[in-house]
């Protein structure tokens, strides 16, 4: 079989290393609908001391890509005005320190009530995971339609996944891991990442073979045909 990659891009954390705001004006728009919420075309134009066509054609970019939107405003007697704001997605853009909270957290508990409570929240988190995508796979009684719409809709999550397969395996390379952090501290999130791939495959002989939390490039599960 063929490699298939399925990999898709990702809004990247930090704002400071995205491509697509190298640009130093788009950096300094969204840097001003951040600290200000919603601005018109001229406010930014006055701030950035562009002429309004010029913060128009970089709104497009940034609009394009789904980093801003605007919404309509009455102004009296006339076209209404437009004004500008970051969208949900945008905020991605933005460092995050979740992981380090969560952590702290898991920490706390694991300190407090012992590594058997730790075992007990990711066997519930792995448990939340499995009734969210079952219902993409049930339908799926194929083994190999199974790991092929698994590896779709991992994908779709942003784990950046390849699918690929031998005689005796498939073999699924996660490059991302939404949780790497937590789980170099806590291996029990990757023992239940394994046997999720367990039950929503239905193969019991899943093997995670290496480990982003571990230093490995990616997550690499083989399952056996």
């Amino acid at each position: 079989m063929k490699k298939k990659s399925v990999t898709k891009s990702i809004v990247p954390d930090n704002i400071m290393n995205s491509e697509l705001t190298e640009n130093p004006t788009r950096k300094k728009i969204i840097m001003l609908l951040k600290k200000n919420r919603e601005m018109t075309v001229e406010d930014l134009s006055k701030e950035i001391k562009i002429t309004a066509m010029g913060v128009r054609q970089h709104l497009l970019i940034l609009e394009r890509n789904g980093i801003v939107e605007y919404v309509t405003r009455k102004q009296g007697v006339g076209r209404p005005g437009f004004l500008y704001k970051l969208t949900e997605y945008a905020e991605n853009l933005f460092p995050k320190n979740y992981q380090e909270l969560a952590e702290f957290i898991l920490t706390d508990i694991s300190e407090r009530e012992g590594r058997e409570r730790i075992m007990d929240i990711f066997r519930r988190r792995k448990e939340k995971l499995f009734n969210e995508r079952i219902r993409f796979l049930s339908e799926k009684t194929e083994l190999r339609d199974r790991v092929t719409a698994l590896a779709e809709l991992l994908d779709k999550e942003g784990n950046m996944v390849e699918l690929d397969e031998n005689e005796r395996y498939f073999k699924i390379k996660q490059y991302n891991c939404p949780i790497h952090k937590v789980a170099m501290r806590f291996k029990e999130a990757c023992i239940n990442d394994r046997d999720l791939i367990k039950e929503l495959t239905g193969s019991n002989g899943v093997i995670h073979q290496e480990r982003i939390s571990d230093g490995a490039q990616a997550c690499i599960y083989l399952i056996p045909k």
